[in-house]
This record gives structure tokens, C-alpha cells and sequence, in this order.
């Protein structure tokens, strides 16, 4: 009785852990794959430019949008949102309806930028609205 209770027990833990592990994974892909695999739902990306000001920043709620921030004309910070899509993944090869063009990098503490903080990814613009080349790679921070 007391085997065949051990048995059932067992049986039931392991079906229980076999689902979770079937599960889990599904769940993550399902996550990474709402994003391009760039970034969880909920976090954002923002690539920030310098000389001149500008960033890009990358959201994903659910699926990835874009906003572009310009602190480069005018008084004040304009942020424009629009869309964004990938041509590839790592690098991602993106562009945006404003339009902004160029890939991301992942680069494992190999970018750093002006005020010396380290980021995985690195941003290689190869177009920007109201700039013109040549354009230099920064870093982006995910938060």
C-alpha cells in the first residue's frame, strides 16, 4: 500500500515537472519572440547619440515600437513614436518610420559611452532624420 502510494506520488511529481519544463521554455520563445529577441515585455531600449543630440528608443509591450528623441533642433526635446521594424536578428537590422535606419550589436560589455558607463549593445546608425553622415556608433542601455 504504502509502495503503490510512493508510486502514484512519484508519477504525479514527475508528470508535474515535465509539464513545467515543456512549459517554460514555450513561454520564454513565445516572450522573446514578441520583441524580435532584442527585449522582454516591459523594457525598453534607448540608444543615445551625441554631437548631435539624438536617441532612439525601443519598447516592447507586447510588440516593439519606436520613438525618436530630438534634442538637436529647436528649444526643447521633441519625442516623435512610431514604428520599428527587424531585418535580421543579432545584429538587428532595423528601421524605423521616422525614418532611422541602422543595426544593433550585442556587444557584452563592449560599448561604453561619454560618461563611461558599459552596455552590451551598440548602435550603428546608417540613417537619421535631419543628419547626415558620417555617422558614429553609440551605445545602447536597456532598462
Amino acid at each position: 500500500m504504502l509502495a503503490q502510494s510512493l508510486s502514484r506520488s512519484f508519477t504525479r511529481l514527475a508528470g508535474l515537472a515535465l509539464a513545467l519544463t515543456v512549459a517554460h521554455p514555450a513561454a520564454l520563445m513565445a516572450a522573446d519572440m514578441s520583441c524580435n529577441r532584442l527585449l522582454e515585455p516591459g523594457q525598453k531600449m534607448i540608444c543615445s547619440g551625441f554631437e548631435p543630440n539624438w536617441a532612439l528608443e525601443i519598447t516592447c509591450n507586447g510588440e516593439t515600437a519606436s520613438n525618436f528623441i530630438d534634442a538637436f533642433s529647436g528649444d526643447g526635446i521633441q519625442t516623435t513614436p512610431g514604428s520599428i521594424s527587424f531585418a535580421s536578428q543579432d545584429p538587428w537590422q532595423l528601421e524605423t518610420s521616422h525614418p532611422v535606419t541602422g543595426s544593433i550589436a550585442y556587444t557584452p560589455n563592449g560599448c561604453t559611452d561619454e560618461s563611461d558607463r558599459v552596455s552590451d549593445f551598440t548602435f550603428t546608425p546608417s540613417g537619421a532624420p535631419g543628419l547626415s553622415e558620417p555617422f558614429f556608433p553609440f551605445c545602447c542601455r536597456v532598462e
